[in-house]
């Protein structure tokens, strides 16, 4: 048997396995059939400096991705191929402290990314200024505003445990006039500025002044 026949029984067999199909298989068997042998050579050298990736075709709504494409059964077919999804992450941290590595493993994964659309030139949106100020909320609005921030967007912050950062944009950036006033001033002068400074000129959030004010109106007791 020649090398090249035993490579593509290799592929042939995993993607089998990954799938538990024959359709992608198939797939495979007419791609090789096309190749002579110096385009092969080219296909594998690629895989090898991973300028191009196997890949399998799964169709919406297919009856084989919920029969057939499973957690489990990638798991197994990883095992085999001695492949651990899960690893030890490994931080440099700055000069004169110890580099850290994570006692638990992550999962650590190849995704394509696809760059969303606000990032195209077409779509930034810069503000003028910082002057327009909605009086019922505390923040931007109008010219000044540039961009919001979502319940989702916040989940994703937290979930990567930037908590400082959440404060930031729902209370000094959110509608608290004087810590959003007094973060404003420390940027401009001293490029810089700490929680701990910001709290000291802190006058809370505009809009729970405000949803306070409605419910009083409503004869419904509210507290801060």
């Amino acid at each position: 048997m020649s090398k090249r026949k035993q490579v593509e029984d290799y592929i042939l067999k995993y993607i089998g396995k990954i799938t538990q199909g024959t359709d992608n298989v198939k797939l495979y068997q007419e791609l090789f059939k096309s190749m002579n042998n110096k385009e092969f050579d080219e296909f594998m050298h690629k895989l090898k400096d991973n300028k191009i990736t196997l890949s399998v075709i799964i169709p919406n709504n297919s009856k084989e991705v919920k029969d057939k494409i499973t957690l489990e059964n990638n798991m197994k077919v990883a095992k085999e191929l001695n492949v651990d999804f899960f690893q030890h992450l490994h931080y440099k941290n700055r000069k004169g402290y110890p580099d850290y590595k994570t006692p638990e493993k992550y999962l650590v994964i190849k995704l394509p990314i696809r760059r969303v659309s606000q990032l195209l030139s077409k779509k930034i949106s810069v503000p003028e200024d910082s002057k327009s100020i909605d009086l019922t909320t505390g923040q931007v609005t109008g010219k000044s505003q540039s961009s919001k921030l979502t319940y989702p967007e916040i989940q994703l912050l937290s979930g990567m445990g930037l908590d400082k950062s959440i404060k930031e944009l729902i209370k000094y950036r959110g509608g608290d006039l004087g810590g959003g006033n007094a973060l404003n001033v420390l940027l401009q002068k001293q490029g810089t500025a700490t929680d701990s400074i910001l709290e000291q000129y802190s006058t809370g959030v505009v809009s729970t002044k405000t949803y306070k004010a409605y419910y009083n109106a409503m004869m419904i007791r509210m507290q801060l």
